[in-house]
């Protein structure tokens, strides 16, 4: 009778799950298991996809207390969407979401009906008209937030409706009410939901239970139930004994299993953590790295993509990149990404992505030839990679290249910039036109963009662009340069300025206007005398009656390097007028030879503006940003401050958005606004 305790302790009474179902929009409400050309019928009218032309269904099935997404095809008839599918046998609960598809949009705007507050839910009856095991607690965790069992994006829509925590209990134990065997798969659900209920309340029920079924060798416990019992019992309940109990317990029945899997996945990251030295052979590195081969084969990704545990949750990630990372930064070496690239989980890709290819080559610090050999393996890895695991089958086929690209976004563009750089332009354009939707309104993708539509002989559909870009601030100054060349070439005699003006959204510029007037501020700073790069000297304190702009930056600093096309811009806008002065002050450098390389960065960059050198030693090269950022309270670069002829810093700016164009304009109206203060 053990076993059933925490069911009958927290019984709080309820309803039966098909009952609960009378109010659903849509057909069907229930299902026989098995059923073959299930009907489905949507009726789309007085929801949000009411007027759409292209509707999809996907259908999510719930089975062993796992989501997987199925597509199915509808059609449209006489007003509703119509299609079929049939049942699975072995599945409990079904939910349907309805989606408008749109090309060019992102994942995040697409028009998605979840049928709330209801929801597109059905129940699957067995032959005998009942319930399936699984179907009410799945039916619960549907409509919670963090859950473990939600549906991709469904608690997220503006219309969604939550149920609280005791509703939550109630369909737990319907399902155990019926299916008391339930509870050990289950109970890494049950137990948040009792702690949001309240905290600590139930401990004494739930560590009965879980002695119980630790205790009783006639119990089938799966290595998943074993393992969420260790992780409840050391992390919710804190209880050491039930803790060793449930460990020993698992090393009985697999010792192979997941917590194995999880103490040795410790062992080898704490190994790594212990490394002294960066010698390219330095023997705990490399014991570590032996151990990783071991692990691998004791334990192969394939048997444990959907094995969970706190640990393995928290560390398995973080192994590859110290598997692969470490022996990048010892010898250059990165046949590690090769050795691993099928066992990376498919979202750490992501971050493989930047480390190894995406920041070394922004930086500079790799070639766009040595990045792109591991940025195609990864590429090639993320686009054939199949939907092998429990979270990747919560996609449906139909929608898994645009969830890919809104994954992988910054990988796909980054590796675009890359191809580029190594001449392969067709193929950049192919990864730029994908994540289109996602950076199309940069201005860093924009010029891109643009150069790659002229390189590859698309010039009718240049300007065009740039048109549409004006307006959002997405413009760089060569794109400019080419608006304006072919503005000329149709006016000769044209005002170029006027015509921008017409482009521009002149709603959107009030409003920005009134921002940054809205963000002046009165504070009084200590200025100082710097060094010119170039030579000589410029004393700050001594520029009162003029209204002075300082972008403090440093060579280290990829956004404040980033910002400086914008810097440029409004240089050269304000560069006839004599009471306006702008200096970059470079600052916070790190290494003794700062002034060669910042000079050698300006000039290639071809930057024509004044640069200054802050004061103090290396490491230590930062007075005038201290004084600065000091009375603003503030830290970091970039960091841009705009003086008022008194001295006095009346604005300021920190990191960089994107948009050279922006950030001049934004400068501009508090430059304008400066000049004819009274």
């Amino acid at each position: 009778m053990m076993q059933k305790r925490l069911m009958t302790a927290l019984l709080l009474g309820g309803i039966g799950c098909a009952q609960l179902m009378a109010g659903v929009k849509y057909v069907p409400e229930q299902i026989i298991e098995g059923s073959k050309g299930q009907k489905i019928v949507y009726d789309p009218a007085g929801t949000k996809l009411e007027n759409e032309t292209n509707i999809r269904c996907v259908v999510y099935v719930l089975n062993d207390y796992w989501w997987e997404a199925k597509d199915v095809a509808v059609s449209q008839q006489e007003g509703k969407w119509i299609g079929s599918f049939d049942v699975p046998e072995n599945v409990a609960l079904l939910c349907a979401k309805f989606y408008a598809k749109a090309n060019g949009v992102a994942a995040a705007e697409v028009k998605t009906d979840w049928g709330w507050s209801a929801t597109y839910a059905s129940f699957v009856l067995d032959k005998q008209q009942k319930n399936k095991e699984g179907a009410c607690i799945g039916w619960g965790m549907l409509r919670t937030r963090d859950s473990g069992l939600n549906l991709p994006g469904m608690m997220e829509d503006s219309t969604a409706a939550p149920i609280e925590p005791q509703v939550q209990v109630m369909w737990f134990n319907n399902e155990y009410r019926t299916y008391p065997q339930a509870q050990p798969a289950t109970m890494r659900y049950l137990v948040p939901t009792l702690n949001r209920l309240q905290p600590g309340l139930n401990s004494d029920k739930i560590r009965e239970n879980i002695n119980f079924y630790l205790t009783d060798k006639s119990q089938q416990l799966s290595d998943q139930a074993v393992t969420d019992m260790y992780d409840i019992a050391r992390r919710s309940l804190n209880d050491s004994v039930l803790t060793a109990k449930a460990m020993a317990r698992a090393k009985e029945l697999y010792p192979d299993g997941i917590l194995a899997r999880a103490e040795e996945l410790l062992r080898i990251q704490n190994l790594f953590g212990s490394v002294k030295t960066r010698e390219a052979n330095d023997p705990t590195s490399a014991q570590a790295q032996k151990d990783f081969v071991e692990f691998l084969k004791r334990f192969p990704s394939a048997k444990f993509w959907d094995a969970h545990s706190f640990t393995t949750d928290l560390f398995y990630d973080k192994i590859f990149r110290a598997v692969i990372y470490d022996r990048i930064m010892r010898a250059d070496d990165y046949s590690n990404l090769g050795k691993y690239i099928h066992d990376i989980p498919f979202l750490e890709m992501v971050s493989t992505h930047w480390h190894v290819c995406e920041i070394p080559f922004t930086n500079g610090q790799i070639s766009a030839e040595k990045a792109l050999p591991h940025s195609e393996m990864l590429i090639n890895e993320i686009l054939s990679r199949p939907r092998q695991t429990h979270q990747m089958k919560l996609i449906s086929p139909a929608e898994w290249d645009d969830y890919v690209t809104e994954k992988f976004q910054m990988a796909f563009y980054a590796h675009a910039r890359i191809l580029n750089a190594v001449g392969r332009r067709a193929e950049a354009m192919k990864f730029m036109e994908r994540v289109f939707p996602y950076y199309g309104k940069t201005a860093e993708y924009a010029d891109l963009y643009v150069k790659l539509l002229q390189q590859l002989g698309r010039q009718s559909e240049v300007i065009p662009y740039i048109k549409k870009c004006v307006p959002i601030d997405a413009t760089t100054q060569d794109m400019l340069d080419v608006l304006k060349a072919d503005f000329l070439r149709q006016q000769p005699q044209g005002n170029f300025d006027t015509y921008m003006a017409s482009l521009k959204n002149s709603d959107k510029q009030a409003q920005d206007r009134a921002k940054a007037i809205g963000e002046l501020i009165d504070v009084p700073v200590e200025l100082c005398e710097l060094d010119k790069m170039g030579g000589g000297r410029v004393n700050l304190a001594a520029k009162q009656g003029k209204i002075v702009f300082l972008d403090f930056w440093a060579t280290w600093c990829a956004p404040c390097k980033a910002s400086m096309p914008g810097g440029q811009m409004t240089v050269d806008r304000w560069k006839n007028d004599k009471d306006v002065e702008f200096y970059f002050v470079d600052t916070q450098e790190m290494k003794g030879d700062y002034r060669q390389k910042a000079a050698d960065f300006i000039k290639q960059k071809g930057f024509t503006f004044n640069v200054l050198y802050d004061e103090g030693p290396v490491g230590k090269q930062d007075k005038l940003y201290k004084a600065v950022a000091g009375v603003l309270h503030t830290s970091g670069i970039p960091l841009k401050v705009i003086l008022d002829k008194r001295g006095h810093i009346r604005w300021m700016g920190s990191g960089y958005h994107g948009s050279p164009t922006q950030m001049a304009d934004e400068i501009s109206y508090i430059l304008e606004y400066l000049k004819n203060e009274k």
